[in-house]
């Protein structure tokens, strides 16, 4: 045998064993779900917690949105996790909500007594056919725009002529046309040489706020350090969401990507002079450097850098986190996806969950 068709051989029966062993590695009592890495947080809060009567356990990727409804369709995935609206255009066979359906009367009927509530009524419903879709909508998501604005003096201008960096917010709960404009300055650009300075943004609060004094020789002193705006990728649900709240503003070339809200907000809080956007659970940690825009809806605001409880209540700019189950009455891992979900709506400890996670849960049932 020839020194070459050895080495051949060697790899052959090396690649065979490590099939072998990476299939006996793999666990054969788990059941795989995921979509959404802004859902990620909350899932393994309950994916910790949760195994089915006979001991199999959910395994959760972080894959994003877009992922969630790919691989749901595509049976990858026993549910997939979405972290924006329903989008029509993505299926074709639309989504049934349960939101107005199996709990259309508030839930509190439901409880946990019976984790079978919700499979039980899917399997009473002959109507229900294989191939076709049910969505929950399990939360909202608080959507926060939070700053680093360290070194640019942007905070004393702010001090100094008492004016607040906030956006409004429309009947619709999405930002309204001078928060956009503000926003399409800061994101609409492909040259990084094009983008807004802190400057350009304490002159123009300071145009619209004409009434406090000193204000544009206050907006002088700001520095022209360039406002670096921070994005998730493309595709995924917070930067759906990010569109559908400000009238359709698609983030320009000059914008950093990064993959989740916690690189996002990893890299700001080291990044002076950037700008981004991320769920609740990050922009309620607010530091003496990083800050959040306050939002206002007539003659309300929620100012998160005061730290206080009341000013989550009620956020109103939000965005949906929504679970898509695929109908396969003849398979066994679909009836325990059902039983899942239901745990997560109607645990003892599922508000708690939720609320950890900065959440504000959809469905209310006698247990919270």
């Amino acid at each position: 045998m020839s020194k070459k068709l050895f080495l051949v051989l060697v790899i052959i029966i090396g690649a065979v064993i490590g099939l072998w062993t990476w299939t006996l590695a793999v666990p054969t009592n788990s059941i795989s779900i995921g979509g959404s890495a802004s859902v990620q947080p909350l899932l393994k809060k309950f994916t910790n917690e949760y195994k089915t009567e006979d001991k199999k356990y959910f395994v959760y990727s972080a894959t994003g949105s877009g992922a969630g409804i790919t691989n749901v369709k595509a049976d990858v995935y026993e549910t997939g996790f979405i972290s924006k609206s329903i989008n029509p255009a993505d299926w074709e066979v639309q989504p049934v909500s349960e939101n107005v359906n199996f709990f259309k009367d508030g839930a509190e009927k439901w409880t946990n007594d019976n984790q079978h509530s919700y499979s039980e009524f899917i399997k009473k419903d002959e109507t229900i056919q294989n191939g076709t879709y049910r969505s929950i909508e399990l939360a909202k998501d608080s959507f926060v725009f939070v700053y680093n604005d360290k070194g640019t003096g942007f905070d004393k201008f702010l001090d100094n002529t008492g004016i607040e960096f906030s956006f409004g917010i429309t009947d619709e709960n999405t930002i309204d046309e001078q928060g956009i404009e503000i926003l399409k300055n800061i994101y609409q650009n492909n040259d990084t040489k094009e983008l807004w300075t802190w400057k350009q943004l304490a002159k123009y609060l300071a145009s619209k706020n004409p009434t406090k004094l000193n204000s544009q020789a206050e907006a002088e002193k700001v520095s022209n350090k360039k406002i670096i705006p921070y994005t998730s990728t493309s595709g995924s649900g917070t930067r759906s969401s990010f569109s559908n709240l400000t009238g359709g503003i698609n983030p320009g070339q000059a914008a950093k990507e990064y993959n989740s809200n916690g690189a996002i907000y990893g890299q700001l809080i080291h990044s002076p002079g950037s700008i981004g956007f991320v769920s609740m659970l990050y922009g309620q940690n607010l530091t003496k450097d990083v800050k959040a825009v306050s939002v206002k809806k007539g003659e309300d605001t929620w100012n998160l850098n005061k730290n206080e409880e009341k000013n989550k209540e009620g956020y109103p700019l939000t965005r949906p986190f929504i679970a898509i189950i695929k109908v396969d009455k003849s398979n066994k891992n679909f009836w325990r996806a059902l039983d899942f979900i239901f745990w997560m709506c109607a645990s003892e400890n599922s508000l708690k969950h939720y609320q950890d996670a900065g959440l504000q849960k959809t469905i209310k049932t006698k247990s919270s």
